[in-house]
């Protein structure tokens, strides 16, 4: 993997436009929350090589996994809504349900790890870096129509992507 797919698809994962949908107005919670998140992927990216070493999985399986994962995902996003913010009374749920699970998802850590393996954490920091930064960006943004059109086409680019890493894992096998 080139370590600019490595940026991109970090950022069609995170998916800014369709997590804006799904966070509240509150900035100063989703910055926090996007901090944590950064942390946990750079801890998951830098770990990346050691994960798959002690569970004995080679790249290329990994690969198709995340593939596999990211096709479910990029579907499951064109065909539902985006659920809705969740109140959170006086300002208390940084951790669940803004960091956790609308920034940080099972398939942003799976694609933290793939994309470190393949490129390098510095992609992946960049990367993951940028998709958050513009999460935080968007809070303040409110044209709902014109958010839930460009996070389907995310959605759609990262069916693309994944079919490029299911590919590239089965013709690695």
């Amino acid at each position: 993997m080139s370590w600019l797919l490595g940026i991109v698809l970090l950022g069609v994962t995170i998916n800014p436009p369709r997590r804006r949908l799904e966070l509240g107005d509150d900035r100063q919670a989703v910055a926090v929350a996007a901090a944590l998140t950064l942390a946990a992927v750079l801890v998951l990216g830098a770990l990346g090589d050691w994960i798959l070493t002690s569970l004995d999985i080679s790249g290329p399986t990994f690969r198709v996994a995340v593939g596999l994962v990211l096709v479910a995902r990029g579907v499951l996003d064109l065909i539902r809504a985006p659920a809705p913010p969740v109140d959170r009374p006086g300002g208390s749920g940084v951790v669940v349900p803004v960091f956790f699970p609308v920034l940080f998802r099972p398939e942003l850590g799976l694609v933290a790890i793939s994309v470190a393996v393949d490129a390098g954490l510095w992609p992946m920091a960049i990367g993951a870096g940028a998709g958050l930064a513009l999460v935080v960006g968007a809070v303040s943004l409110d044209r709902a129509r014109y958010l839930r059109a460009l996070g389907a086409a995310l959605s759609t680019a990262l069916i693309v992507l994944a079919v490029d890493r299911l590919v590239d894992g089965v013709f690695a096998l």
